[in-house]
């Protein structure tokens, strides 16, 4: 910060020596060559002398490549509202776009609720103090935000703020940390499905394999994008078959993937077995047919002391009457039984 250097009055001019004189000239220059050479801007806003390339953002428009609406604290103080009693900044949606519009800058009206979100979840990688402040860095660090003007912006309606903010799936603090900020939700999202779908299908047991992944992942979001947005995608098809040989996932390799080499024999079971089981033969199902036997004297055999008549109960009585003992039956020289004749000979006994 540089404030304009003001001339000597009269009286400092009488008291003045060659040698401060000297002095104050080469200070004097020197801060002009640095006007001259773009090294300091006039901020219009607060009329300072700050460094242009510490302190201004760079424009697509003016001749000299600064914004000169103001520096970024005087851009980041239009879009807030300030708290005396915390020392903060607070986030004005109707500043923020109101200013935007004055700057001719994209704006979106989800990911601005989303960078709210961010900050009222307190997760990402580095939360900055206001949605604003983080919107304002990725719009200048991202080209495709950088590219649109104001006419560009998206706004939301009601049903989708509403939608937005009723819905309660939220990204991992890992995934966000893996990922790194600057994302919407809906980013972190699909970078989240994607890359558990990955982890759960490939085996990651290094550092550089999870590299390839988070880098799949990347790409295969750009893609997603571009398809959106009805662009072209060869190169980026291209680019992402490049990441695929370069990690040995392609498709055609997963058979003979030469990470397998550094699998233990276990491992590679635990593998087979969760891509493709082995089914266990009919005649091994069970073998001591226990089944069969808690089948017939626990429920068959619950069955019948409670009185019950079921399929158990019956499959219990057939298997009792195979070792059931019976007395004989004898017959007579006429034919006649045991019992009719100790009918005849004592008679019916009363019931």
């Amino acid at each position: 910060m540089a404030k304009l250097i003001q001339p000597l009055s009269e009286q400092e001019l009488k008291q003045a020596t060659l040698v401060s004189l000297r002095k104050d000239y080469s200070k004097l220059s020197n801060f002009y060559q640095k006007i001259i050479n773009g090294e300091l801007t006039l901020c219009p806003k607060c009329g300072q002398w700050k460094s242009t390339k510490i302190n201004f953002y760079q424009s697509d428009t003016s001749p000299d490549g600064v914004e000169h609406y103001g520096c970024r604290e005087c851009i980041l103080n239009d879009c807030t509202d300030y708290d005396k009693s915390s020392d903060t900044r607070i986030d004005n949606k109707d500043k923020t776009i109101e200013t935007f519009k004055r700057l001719d800058w994209y704006f979106d009206e989800k990911v601005y609720n989303d960078q709210l979100k961010i900050l009222a979840d307190g997760v990402g990688e580095k939360v900055r103090g206001t949605a604003a402040q983080q919107w304002i860095v990725m719009r200048a660090s991202l080209n495709d935000y950088r590219s649109k003007k104001f006419a560009d912006s998206v706004f939301l309606d009601e049903d989708e703020q509403t939608l937005q903010i009723t819905s309660k799936r939220k990204p991992r603090k890992e995934i966000i940390k893996l990922f790194g900020s600057g994302f919407t939700t809906e980013d972190y999202l699909y970078l989240q499905d994607q890359y558990d779908d990955w982890c759960a299908r490939t085996q990651v047991d290094s550092k550089s394999q999870q590299t390839y992944i988070v880098r799949i992942c990347f790409k295969l979001l750009d893609i997603y994008k571009a398809q959106k947005a009805g662009k072209e995608t060869s190169k980026l098809d291209d680019s992402l078959n490049n990441l695929l040989g370069a990690a040995n996932l392609q498709p055609r390799q997963n058979v003979g993937n030469a990470s397998t080499d550094s699998l233990t024999f276990g491992q590679l079971i635990e593998r087979w077995e969760q891509e493709d089981p082995i089914l266990i033969p009919e005649e091994y199902v069970d073998v001591d047919n226990l089944s069969k036997y808690i089948d017939i004297w626990f429920k068959g055999g619950l069955s019948r002391a409670l009185n019950l008549d079921n399929g158990y109960s019956k499959e219990y009585d057939e298997y009792i009457d195979q070792y059931t003992v019976k007395p004989p039956e004898y017959m007579g020289d006429d034919g006649e039984s045991d019992e009719n004749i100790y009918t005849k000979i004592f008679g019916a006994e009363d019931k």
